[in-house]
């Protein structure tokens, strides 16, 4: 679609809106300025066929302090926040940091830094709500598809906001319901200083999400300026979920490192087998420290052999990635499966890590391996035999270098 009729199609919907206000009127015409700011805007899009940032994602996990004994519908969800009825407490936090390619206009995520990985970048966006849209997609679909409705909201000297609705058919937004990416609708709002013709905020809410998505509904708030040179990106996105459960999630995404990329990252050499024997029990020391005020899942970890074991080089080092980086708050009780220390009543940090590839004088090879706790935990039913547990009262807590860990070597993907 031309941008000639784009213009004819917002200055006819813009001309029928303005007419209603009757106040305040600037002397610019407010669908004038809206259209010097859409083609400048379109112009300042990530244009290449790839172009990339690095996202980090900090979420928090809500839950009401009297949860209900049966199953809510989303429209009592609804009315029971309308209401203040659902007072609630803050269960836990987690934070991920992943590169978000923009290509073909869809937005898709990928490890940061060595792409070969044996875990699919979904596993890390799994536990919490996940959405696209926050990287200037959202702005391509309400200036330059002809469905989209515009109306003029209200308007001074110091700036003028529209509204906009996007009907699912030409939305590019989508969200992760449990097995896939679904597309959704959405409408919502947008702030512009008439002056700069600068975009300064940018709100959106879904419509009521179909039940594979475990959500009822969303909402978002974009602000710029933009983080990347001359590209128009958001320094900051906030997101809001209400889950159908009764819980809700928050989302916070900071982006950092925005650059175009090459149509194919460059091949990494390739590996070559598994040169060690299943079961084989090692221990790992960290070589460097894991602070969970900065680290999240995404990040690469490396670790050393911490002494002699037969089969493996002494000079062998292991390279792998956290999966969970987790913050824990709601004191549940967390018993150690087949007894242990009774750890209920504390908060705790979970950090799951996954190690996949060992390197002995600059020849890599596939490696896998399960952390071996003596007494694994289970957390609300939920196993986590193969992640690192860390009770403590402090807001933060520090993993030091040199922090030793005892594993077992598998012949395939290791599982949680």
């Amino acid at each position: 679609m031309g941008l000639g009729n784009s213009r004819a199609m917002t200055r006819l919907v813009l001309g029928i809106a303005a007419v209603t206000l009757s106040y305040a009127q600037s002397s610019e015409d407010p669908v004038d300025v809206l259209e010097q700011m859409r083609d400048k805007l379109i112009a300042r899009l990530p244009r290449g066929p790839r172009y990339s940032c690095v996202a980090t994602i900090d979420r928090s996990y809500f839950s009401r302090k009297s949860p209900p004994l049966n199953p809510l519908s989303c429209e009592r969800i609804y009315l029971d926040r309308k209401a203040g009825r659902n007072k609630l407490q803050l269960d836990k936090t987690d934070r991920l940091r992943l590169r978000v390619v923009v290509t073909g206009g869809q937005e898709l995520y990928s490890w940061t830094g060595p792409s070969n990985f044996s875990r699919d970048v979904d596993e890390v966006l799994e536990p919490g709500p996940a959405g696209t849209g926050e990287f200037g997609t959202h702005l391509a679909d309400i200036f330059t598809n002809p469905a989209v409705q515009l109306r003029l909201l209200s308007q001074n000297e110091n700036k003028l906001e529209y509204g906009f609705r996007v009907p699912i058919e030409a939305s590019s937004y989508v969200v992760w319901g449990g097995t896939e990416w679904r597309k959704t609708g959405y409408a919502g709002s947008m702030i512009i200083n008439p002056a700069s013709l600068e975009l300064k905020r940018l709100t959106l809410e879904t419509g009521q999400l179909g039940p594979e998505t475990s959500m009822c509904e969303a909402t978002g708030a974009l602000d710029f300026p933009s983080v990347g040179a001359g590209m128009l990106l958001p320094s900051r996105s906030e997101s809001y979920f209400v889950l159908s459960d009764t819980t809700e999630a928050e989302r916070v995404t900071t982006f950092s490192d925005c650059q175009e990329s090459p149509e194919k990252a460059s091949e990494s050499p390739p590996e070559l087998p598994a040169p060690v024997r299943k079961d084989v029990r090692i221990e790992l020391a960290f070589t460097t420290g894991i602070d969970t005020r900065t680290a999240a899942a995404g990040d690469v970890v490396t670790a050393k052999l911490a002494g002699l074991t037969p089969g493996i080089p002494s000079g062998a080092t292991f390279t792998g990635r956290i999966m969970r980086m987790e913050h824990h708050l709601d004191k549940q009780g967390i018993p150690r499966s087949g007894g242990g220390v009774d750890l209920s009543g504390q908060r705790f940090f979970l950090i799951w890590i996954v190690f996949d590839r060992m390197e002995v004088k600059g020849v890599v090879s596939s490696f896998q391996a399960e952390y071996s706790c003596s007494t694994c935990i289970s957390i609300k039913g939920k196993k986590w035999e193969h992640a690192f547990v860390f009770p403590t009262e402090a807001p933060n807590f520090v993993v030091p270098a040199g922090f030793t860990s005892k594993w077992v070597t598998r012949d395939g993907p290791s599982s949680k």
